[in-house]
């Protein structure tokens, strides 16, 4: 059987931009700002689907 990860944060928003993924020691960081210039960082973890 295969093994698929899903993920467990909430979309990008539409209208996002400059988007950046980076892999931390913890998981996962995801970047983008909104069409207004504010910056917003999350972490974006992957748990294995059973």
């Amino acid at each position: 059987m295969m093994d698929r990860a899903r993920m467990a944060s909430l979309p990008i928003p539409k209208g996002a931009i400059e988007i950046k993924i980076a892999e931390r020691d913890w998981g996962i960081e995801r970047s983008y700002k909104t069409n207004k210039g504010t910056e917003i960082c999350t972490p974006a973890p992957f748990y294995p689907s059973r």
